[in-house]
């Protein structure tokens, strides 16, 4: 199997988080590669061209990250990315669902710092800053929850990932006003899985 990435997506570093954990890292090669480029060589097995993207012996394939954790979950049971059932169920759902916020947005705003200066929007910029300041102020009052501590789930991938975003966006200082946040994250960076999702040219 190749797993089709790009270094700076924290979608891809979940996807490649999960592969560490699942034990699934000889199994799969990971393919470094860039988006938006014509001559691509993933737009011939991934018409869409969107990553991550995983390629099966097969010659078939699947791209977003939810499904393709999935997968490497179904790989390597026992299983431990689902949903739990009884009362534990709405609070994972709630806190998976509230983490992908902070990721998509912080998402959108790495990508449009990103453009040049005069097609970048303020608006968004500042729209996105609030809403993950915003964010990382709720999850300091939750971050105890036990959603958020015990075998990783995808509630912890997505927030975790949300944060390291820090990486890309100077402006992303949540760290100060989140001490107990920045506790689990750094404990969360500590894993040898985490460690080992580091793209190259990271410190």
């Amino acid at each position: 199997m190749k797993l089709y990435v790009t270094p700076t997506s924290p979608y891809g570093r979940l996807a490649i988080i999960a592969m560490h954990d699942k034990g699934l890292s000889e199994r799969i090669t990971l393919v470094w590669t860039q988006t938006r480029q014509p001559d691509d060589p993933l737009l011939s097995v991934n018409p869409s061209g969107r990553l991550p993207f995983l390629l099966l012996g097969d010659g078939t394939g699947m791209e977003d990250t939810d499904l393709i954790v999935d997968y490497f979950d179904a790989l390597a049971p026992p299983r431990t990315y689902g949903i739990p059932n009884g009362d534990e169920h709405w609070p994972f759902r709630r806190f998976e669902a509230t983490a992908r916020s902070l990721l998509d947005g912080g998402s959108v705003w790495a990508r449009e710092i990103k453009r040049p200066s005069g097609e970048q929007s303020p608006g968004i910029i500042d729209h996105e800053r609030r809403r993950a300041l915003r964010l990382a102020g709720y999850f300091e009052t939750v971050i105890g929850e036990g959603v958020f501590n015990g075998d990783l789930n995808k509630p912890q991938l997505l927030l975790y990932c949300a944060l390291d975003l820090e990486r890309r966006i100077p402006d992303f200082g949540w760290r100060a006003g989140c001490p107990d946040l920045l506790k689990w994250f750094e404990r969360l960076g500590n894993l040898p899985v985490i460690r080992a999702s580091l793209p190259p040219g990271s410190a």
